[in-house]
């Protein structure tokens, strides 16, 4: 009895922490790193400065911009992105934090004059970019290990 007894306290224990070994920590970036959110030095800044993290669901990213007039512009499509679209959602005040809560890709330009078509524009692609295609119950770690407590509970038990 002992020895089962033992045996579903460590697997508890394993279990538990199996389970928040894969926890995220959510990061804030800021978009651009210290050259911030401007015009950049050469038309591929953006797309190397994204391609040097992995954005997970619960990043933000904060639009600094302390020189000109510019804005973080969400544009839709990548079509529009492409074609410098100056329409979408617009953010005008620099220090604005968008924090995403599923897998996406969003794609935002500056809107100012011929920013855009000068390099200022940024796809960031969220997980693997490919948005949900149901709304599926999420089973946070809590729940997981309440669910793993109550089975180690009942194995116990009913044995």
């Amino acid at each position: 009895m002992a020895s089962r007894l033992c045996f579903n306290i460590g697997f508890l224990i394993v279990a538990s922490v199996g389970l928040l070994h894969g926890a995220y920590a959510a990061n804030t970036y800021t978009v651009g790193g210290d050259l911030g959110w401007t015009i950049p030095p050469n038309s591929s800044y953006y797309e190397e400065w994204t391609s040097q993290s992995t954005f997970q669901i619960g990043d933000s990213f904060v639009f600094n911009w302390t020189t000109g007039t510019h804005t973080a512009t969400e544009v839709s499509t990548k079509e529009d992105y492409d074609n410098c679209t100056k329409m979408g959602i617009i953010l005008k005040d620099a220090g604005v934090k968008v924090t995403f809560k599923d897998n996406a890709t969003h794609y935002f330009l500056c809107s100012e004059g011929t920013h855009c078509e000068q390099g200022q524009k940024m796809i960031i692609k969220i997980g693997d970019g490919i948005p949900p295609s149901f709304a599926a119950p999420s089973l946070t770690a809590a729940a997981a290990l309440s669910a793993l407590f109550f089975s180690t509970l009942a194995i116990f038990f009913l044995n």
